[in-house]
């Protein structure tokens, strides 16, 4: 499954789906959040952020670009 597919997923409620996202996408999301805050803030809005993905998954429109929709959640 692409990310797209993934979001998919998690709209229609699959943890396994927003698990995979998750390990796919926090390694770099996390390297750019660690630019713009301080570490010790990182994970807590990592955290936030796949709970944000989780909620608004079904808002996701597959002409968007994926990552850049995380990051703008993030």
């Amino acid at each position: 499954m692409d990310d797209d597919e993934l979001i998919a997923a998690v709209a229609g409620g699959s943890d396994g789906a927003l698990q995979e996202l998750f390990s796919r996408n926090a390694p770099w999301l996390a390297a750019r959040l660690r630019r713009v805050l301080p570490a010790s803030v990182v994970e807590d809005v990592l955290q936030e952020t796949f709970v944000a993905i989780w909620r608004g998954a079904r808002r996701y429109r597959s002409e968007e670009r994926c990552g850049g929709w995380m990051w703008g959640i993030a």
